[in-house]
């Protein structure tokens, strides 16, 4: 039997053999690399690892211990955004609130009657923001006791018919500051109705002249005239308004039989006491203000004489008191030399005040006196202003 040759193919490798040895050091190259490289990963990878676990594993402690003291500032945060922990807003949010002015540089006080209709009140409105003011003071209550808007007030006159809510939003709708004046114990009209005005020991009522031509006003003696001012307060200020200014809190020119006589059952004679029932209605008025501010009016030229009774600068008798109160001095200038006229006024004006505070509502009609008296108060650091 023969055997049947089979041809034997011959595969040719295309490796090299003589480059063996050198991919032999490659690979051993190689496996030093990829050892470097866990070793280091290893060391990352614990560096890392080991804060966060230790974060996780001891969060809660650290979360109670931050929360025994805040900042004033994270404070505010907190209170605006209702989380301690929401993100801080970013520069495209809305503006932190301003405070809003005082009753200074910025206040227009409009005419005795511009609360008495819609036209009259837009139209003095639009003229204060077109000067620049941004606080509006709206007569409220004139000297005569009148109410020029609709209260709820019982048993008062009133000849007003837009309601207190509706006059100071009015005001806020032009982007102003709405601020009411109102005369508190000059008032004619509404002392007989609420029981509450100056009468003899006999029940009389008592009025400053003869009958048929004198007034009668409001009694500061009287708890029920506290009591009244403090409602007029409290209705303005539940209105909107964000300032009072309370005007003609003061005493009738007296005669002298009405203090030894007519009405020596009122301690007439004691200027302590004369004061301290002038400051008991304001603090009525003030009482009923809530968070309103409340300013009080008076008179330079009264205020800086040695003679304030029956003035509405009585009350500086007891300066101590001016030091807690918001000030407004009216100061009307004079037109020959007003600035030096001026100075000679501060100088007054810091002794009465006896260390307290003010601001100064310049009066009058040329702008040119009025930029010179400006000037003398600036220059002794008290704000005054104009309009």
């Amino acid at each position: 039997m023969k055997y049947k040759k089979t041809k034997i193919k011959i595969k040719r490798s295309k490796v090299n053999l003589y480059n063996k040895r050198k991919n032999r050091k490659k690979q051993i190259a190689a496996i030093i690399i990829t050892a470097a490289v866990a070793c280091a990963l290893c060391i990352l990878g614990y560096g890392i690892g080991k804060p966060l676990m230790d974060y996780f594993r001891n969060r809660d402690t650290i979360i109670s211990s931050s929360a025994m003291w805040t900042p004033e500032s994270s404070e505010a945060l907190e209170n605006a955004s209702g989380n301690s922990s929401a993100p801080a807003q970013s520069s495209s949010s809305a503006p932190e609130e301003q405070p809003e002015p005082a009753l200074t540089k910025s206040a227009y006080f409009l005419s005795g009657e511009a609360a008495l209709s819609s036209a009259a009140l837009n139209s003095e409105i639009s003229a204060a923001k077109s000067s620049g003011h941004s606080v509006i003071v709206v007569t409220m209550k004139d000297s005569n006791g009148m109410f020029l808007y609709k209260t709820a007030i019982e048993n008062v006159q009133t000849k007003g018919t837009l309601t207190a809510s509706q006059i100071a939003s009015e005001i806020e709708k032009a982007g102003l500051i709405p601020a009411a004046m109102i005369s508190t114990l000059k008032d004619k009209t509404n002392g007989t109705a609420l029981d509450c005005c100056y009468k003899f020991a006999d029940g009389v009522i008592w009025i400053d002249g003869r009958p048929g031509k004198g007034k009668t006003w409001l009694s500061p003696f009287d708890s029920k005239t506290g009591n009244f001012i403090k409602a007029i307060t409290s209705e303005l200020s539940e209105a909107g308004f964000k300032r009072i200014v309370a005007v003609d809190t003061m005493y009738p020119s007296f005669y002298p039989a009405d203090i030894s006589s007519n009405l020596s059952h009122l301690p007439l004679k004691d200027r302590t006491k004369r004061a301290e029932a002038l400051w008991n209605v304001i603090a009525s008025a003030k009482e009923g203000c809530g968070e309103t501010e409340l300013y009080i009016e008076m008179d330079g030229a009264k205020l800086i004489a040695a003679k304030k009774d029956g003035t509405n600068a009585e009350m500086a008798f007891t300066p101590e008191r001016l030091k807690t109160a918001n000030l407004i001095v009216d100061y009307s200038p004079s037109e020959s030399d007003p600035y030096a006229a001026a100075q000679k006024f501060i100088e007054k004006l810091k002794t009465a005040l006896n260390g307290a505070e003010c601001v100064v509502r310049i009066k009058g009609n040329s702008q040119a006196v009025i930029e010179s008296v400006k000037k003398a108060f600036d220059e002794a650091g008290i704000e005054a202003f104009s309009q």
